[in-house]
């Protein structure tokens, strides 16, 4: 898909970085690949560098300090070059092929973003338990205080139209509530959410001490605007 960037977020993602990206070398071919490294202590780099001698469609951006998931991303966004942009998390969990016919939805719609729960309920998403209770508890908070009615504010597929969200703008989540800030910036834009195939894979970033800056966030978000 040549009109499109793709922005991998990647902390310290040396086991498994080079089967995501030959992943999506497979599935999206000559799309624009831009890998950010953020704050990673292991060999990610050092992958990331031969993997894009090899590979001119794919860049990585190397920050020593942590950026946090969101900061990461926008980095990567303020980088792309292609009509559309949007990013995948690093851990290679979605069915790509059912991401990319999700992205080609962005020919009618301004935003189209993955979903684990539109169409499962809790015993069929493929989640530790606690981690799925948390993320309906999340969900129902983010509903009641900022308004956006999906059901899944989270799930690590986002993609939208580059023309339709002023990116020069910067964000105020750097961390796992920067996919909250997307879809309160596009809330009056077209937003389709798609129920992808997913995978729960073990190394996730995500730790339970991030509950409370994204609580935080999401009270920032509310008195923003």
């Amino acid at each position: 898909m040549k009109n499109l960037s793709i922005i991998i977020p990647a902390y310290n993602e040396g086991e498994r970085i080079e089967r995501t990206l030959r992943s999506l070398k497979e599935t999206f071919g000559d799309s624009e690949i831009i890998v950010v490294s953020n704050g990673s202590r292991d060999n990610t780099v050092s992958i990331l560098d031969k993997w894009c001698e090899e590979n001119n469609n794919y860049q990585y951006l190397d920050y020593k300090e942590k950026l946090g998931k969101g900061g990461a991303i926008e980095k990567g966004l303020l980088k792309a070059s292609r009509e559309w942009v949007g990013f995948l998390d690093a851990d290679d969990a979605f069915d790509l092929k059912e991401i990319k016919e999700m992205v080609k939805s962005l020919e009618e719609y301004d935003c189209v973003i993955s979903s684990k729960w539109k169409n499962d309920g809790i015993f069929k998403v493929d989640e530790p338990f606690v981690r799925k209770v948390l993320s309906r508890v999340w969900n129902l908070m983010v509903k009641s205080v900022l308004g956006l009615n999906f059901k899944d504010t989270q799930a690590g597929a986002k993609f939208f139209r580059k023309d339709s969200l002023d990116l020069d703008k910067k964000f105020i989540c750097k961390d796992f509530s920067f996919d909250i800030e997307l879809l309160y910036r596009l809330k009056d834009k077209n937003i389709k959410e798609c129920q992808i195939s997913s995978k729960f894979q073990e190394g996730s970033k995500f730790s339970y001490g991030h509950a409370i800056s994204m609580l935080k966030n999401l009270v920032k978000l509310k008195f923003s605007k």
